[in-house]
């Protein structure tokens, strides 16, 4: 992070445009960087233009409304698209300070790809998250840009074309990694579920739509540990948190929390703590008579 900042530091505001040539005539191509207000203005409202634009965040944060209505915050590591001839309204906060990364690309070539299925018209914001290797890149790529002649247009689309797919590439590696955060918050909460039951871990993998070989090696590789590890950790945390309940009887927690019986909890509690249920209530009450 120290990296990133630093170098985030040092951008200096740059904007730079080139016409390409299409079959309607000349294209604009921009590229550069917008740093701080009011150059990036505070507010618009219903706005439109008549290209494509791109805005990648790395400094400041804010909100976009498109022309349905709906709002987007954006934040560093969010990517801003405004599209052709549809309104938007834009409010970025002023108590930040703002640095944002654009292009504008020439018409023939968004439409090129919308055409191909690689741009979708939704959604207007999304994220890519913020790394020293991608700022690299786009510091690379603006410098090229500068220097390129005119007689170098081809070799600058040939530098645009897959920057403009890497953001895309992003955009679904973060949903992907979103979906399966979201799954494995799902599986904790199933296996932290109903701990006096015995339950059957095929048929959780199998209600989060996976086979179970699938579901452990995701689970393991997200917390470290087996999901009938988990479980067996949740039941302990839990049977600690009876424990300190000094009313609740030794016996009766091991029946709530699923055990056969008294003596097969003793024997799974002592193994996993190097205590004896009894003699862990007795340390826990001793020390907050201390504390008292």
């Amino acid at each position: 992070m120290r990296e990133i900042s630093r170098r985030l530091d040092e951008i200096e505001r740059e904007v730079h445009h080139r016409f390409v040539s299409s079959s309607t005539g000349e294209d604009l191509l921009s590229t550069g960087f917008h740093v701080g207000l009011p150059e990036l203005q505070t507010r618009k409202t219903n706005a439109a233009q008549g290209a494509y634009s791109l805005s990648y965040v790395l400094r400041g944060e804010g909100e976009f409304r498109d022309d349905k209505g709906k709002r987007f915050a954006f934040a560093p590591g969010s990517v801003v698209q405004r599209y052709p001839n549809r309104r938007y309204s834009i409010h970025r906060f002023e108590s930040f300070e703002h640095l944002e990364f654009f292009m504008i690309l020439p018409l023939s070539l968004y439409a090129s790809f919308l055409e191909t299925g690689i741009a979708q018209s939704e959604p207007s914001v999304f994220k890519v998250g913020v790394d020293a290797v991608f700022l690299k890149r786009l510091l690379s790529y603006v410098h090229d840009f500068k220097t390129y002649t005119r007689n170098e247009t081809r070799h600058l689309l040939l530098d645009t074309i897959p920057l403009i797919l890497e953001f895309y590439r992003r955009e679904r590696l973060m949903q992907r990694t979103q979906a399966e955060d979201d799954l494995i918050e799902r599986a904790c909460y199933l296996l932290g579920d109903k701990l006096d039951q015995n339950l059957n871990l095929e048929l959780i993998a199998e209600s989060l739509g996976l086979s179970y070989e699938s579901f452990r090696k995701k689970f393991r590789k997200a917390k470290n540990t087996s999901p009938a590890q988990f479980r067996t950790q949740k039941r302990l945390e839990s049977a600690m948190s009876l424990l300190i309940e000094d009313a609740i009887p030794i016996k009766r927690i091991a029946y709530e929390l699923g055990y056969a019986n008294p003596s097969s909890f003793t024997k799974r509690f002592q193994t996993a703590t190097g205590q004896s249920p009894a003699t862990f209530r007795d340390a826990h009450r001793k020390r907050m008579e201390r504390n008292l």
